[in-house]
């Protein structure tokens, strides 16, 4: 038994945490890095870090969790993006509301609304951009 056919047999939400799981420690350590080595605001680092887990995490839902799609990376992209983008207004919402009205440490904040936003992202992805055709 290959490595590849054991990690095809896991469960896809499994594979979904670990994908998500990665991306979620680039988004919250790209932050950590932005605010405390470059002092950005942490919205403003909050915005970057997005990005660049985004990236992440398309490609790793795209090729290991959803590998079975049959859709294209065009099809899965736009939609994938509006989860994302929809994930990450709310991301910014709640961090914003825990940052400064709740008064929570910038690091517990994002944690939680990490945590929070991709259990919808989780199912939008597999009930939309990845749905099979």
């Amino acid at each position: 038994m290959t490595i590849v056919s054991l990690i095809d047999k896991l469960p896809q939400s499994f594979k979904f945490v670990m994908v998500g799981g990665t991306a979620a420690c680039v988004h919250f350590l790209i932050v950590i890095l932005l605010v405390e080595v470059l002092h950005f605001n942490p919205l403003i680092a909050n915005a970057f870090a997005f990005l660049i887990a985004f990236c992440v995490s398309f490609s790793g839902q795209r090729l290991f969790t959803f590998g079975s799609s049959n859709k294209s990376i065009k099809e899965s992209l736009f939609p994938y993006f509006l989860i994302s983008l929809t994930s990450f207004i709310c991301n910014e919402l709640l961090l914003s509301f825990a940052i400064y009205i709740l008064d929570l440490p910038y690091q517990i904040a994002l944690f939680s609304t990490l945590i929070l936003v991709a259990i919808g992202t989780y199912f939008s992805s597999k009930r939309w951009a990845f749905a099979k055709s």
